[in-house]
């Protein structure tokens, strides 16, 4: 149990983000298309190993998460290639909000129009989610904050799984597990590229920026939908670690005095606070 549990949670999705970095190196018109499509792809991957191999069409709102990953993946890499020439930060944003409202109403319009509390949570999380979206979105830097974007979500993605555990959800716990070994993953082949000097090893452009962001928001909003007791706070708190990345890039905050190697950890433990505060939260609220 314990085997399969570390093989579909950390082993799988950790090997899939390697993959995915290594094969898309680079801040080309490719390399965005390309993790445009994989990231969301491997979150739906590393769902079904999870959860099994859901029917068709899915009944319940676990088994309609990979066929949602699945598509976004393909409409971000379509929308790549058709919108390379006029994507700007308002229709990326645009795209986003669309592509979270839409899964969110078609994954729990029953349990929002039954639990206020969750209806809030949600709303409140789409709408911070919604605002990092056209706050980031377009950003080119090859700068070392770079590294804060997927940093963040790395961060949302543990915290998300904390609050899904003290929440009483072992599969959405798992599965925002399986985001942070596949994000990861990435991170740690891009930070060597980045030892190496590479310094636009984290650049993250457009719909692939999108793709990152849109992926960890469905984790949480499978969170907030499905766990029986979640702290709403906590969960709240856990997609607010984009916002600081936000900052960080307009500020254009690097460490640049302190060795290159400790630069972009010291930039992913800034982001990482607000998801440091959601697990205290979660901790407290689940005793």
């Amino acid at each position: 149990m314990i085997t399969q549990i570390l093989l579909t949670t950390v082993l799988l999705p950790l090997f899939l983000g390697v993959v995915i970095a290594l094969v898309t190196e680079g801040a080309s018109a490719r390399g965005i298309l390309l993790v445009a499509l994989l990231i969301p792809l491997a979150g739906a991957v590393a769902s079904v190993s999870i959860e099994g191999l859901p029917p068709f069409p899915p009944i319940a709102a676990k088994q309609k998460l990979p066929l949602l990953l699945l598509i976004g993946g393909v409409v971000f890499a379509i929308l790549g290639v058709l919108l390379r020439q006029v994507a700007n930060r308002w229709i990326i944003s645009l795209v986003g909000v669309a592509s979270l409202a839409a899964p969110a109403w078609w994954l729990g319009r029953n349990v929002l129009a039954a639990n206020a509390t969750k209806a809030a949570t949600l709303a409140v999380v789409l709408v911070i989610v919604a605002i990092e979206i056209a706050a980031v979105s377009g950003r080119h830097t090859q700068k070392p904050s770079s590294a804060a974007m997927p940093a963040a979500l790395l961060a949302t993605a543990i915290g998300t799984a904390l609050a899904a555990i003290m929440g009483g959800y072992i599969g959405m716990a798992q599965m925002n597990g399986a985001l942070a070994a596949l994000f990861g993953g990435w991170l740690l082949v891009r930070y060597i590229a980045y030892i190496r000097g590479d310094d636009t090893a984290f650049d993250l452009q457009n719909f692939a920026a999108l793709s990152f962001i849109w992926t960890a928001a469905m984790g949480v909003t499978m969170t907030v939908l499905l766990s029986p007791s979640a702290s709403p706070a906590a969960l709240v708190l856990s997609v607010l670690p984009v916002a600081v990345f936000a900052v960080i890039s307009r500020r254009g905050i690097g460490f640049t005095a302190q060795p290159r190697f400790l630069r972009t950890l010291m930039i992913g433990a800034l982001t990482a606070i607000p998801a440091i505060a959601a697990i205290f939260i979660a901790v407290v609220a689940g005793e």
